[in-house]
């Protein structure tokens, strides 16, 4: 209930204020569930996925902002697993065919450069089965970065990939060099999206 109510909240303030444009919707799956992997620049990147995209997601949050007691109930509400017990909790919904939204460069990117991804997207797509939507956030950088007081009021964009489907494993051992070749490639995705603009 509450996501719905923030998300009906979120949506005309980003579309008035930040002018927000969602390409690649079409993209999203439409018969089964999925995770998002998007790039990570500002604490606005989680409200922007919301609003983007049709579904429900369950976010994955650094643990860090769960010391913030407004932000704490923020995400208990709206559903979002901290990072540090997250893997488990993202495997049980996924396989309810709920949606999940992961950010692997693991933290906000000082700088508004695409750092390098952590391979848990990559783990949970080939456990599950489900496939990974790279996602491109535009434009939240410039408008509320990490050194920012006060948010400015650019356009901001989101791109929306085809998905990536990985292998599906059945042994309880996967090896390293499939997940860091299944992040190697969402990467790019998103970087390539990046450069276009």
């Amino acid at each position: 209930m509450w996501y719905w109510f923030f998300k009906a909240l979120f949506t005309p303030i980003f579309k008035i204020f930040f002018r927000l444009k969602v390409e690649g919707s079409e993209n999203l799956p439409k018969k089964n569930n999925f995770i998002i992997v998007a790039n990570h620049n500002s604490y606005l990147d989680a409200m922007v996925m919301m609003i983007a995209i049709p579904k429900r997601i369950y976010p994955i949050a650094m643990r860090i902002l769960y010391k913030v007691g407004w932000l704490r109930w923020f995400l208990e509400i709206n559903g979002a697993l901290s990072c540090g017990s997250a893997s488990k909790k993202a495997m049980n919904l996924l396989l309810q065919n709920k949606n999940v939204g992961i950010f692997p460069e693991g933290g906000i990117s000082q700088e508004g450069k695409l750092m390098e991804f952590r391979r848990g997207a990559a783990l949970l797509a080939i456990k599950t089965g489900r496939p990974i939507v790279p996602c491109a956030i535009l434009g939240t950088y410039e408008a509320l970065s990490m050194h920012a007081k006060f948010p400015k009021f650019v356009p901001l964009k989101v791109k929306i990939s085809k998905p990536v489907y990985l292998l599906k494993e059945f042994e309880d051992i996967i090896e390293d060099i499939y997940l860091q070749e299944g992040m190697f490639k969402i990467r790019n995705i998103i970087k390539e999206m990046l450069n276009a603009g």
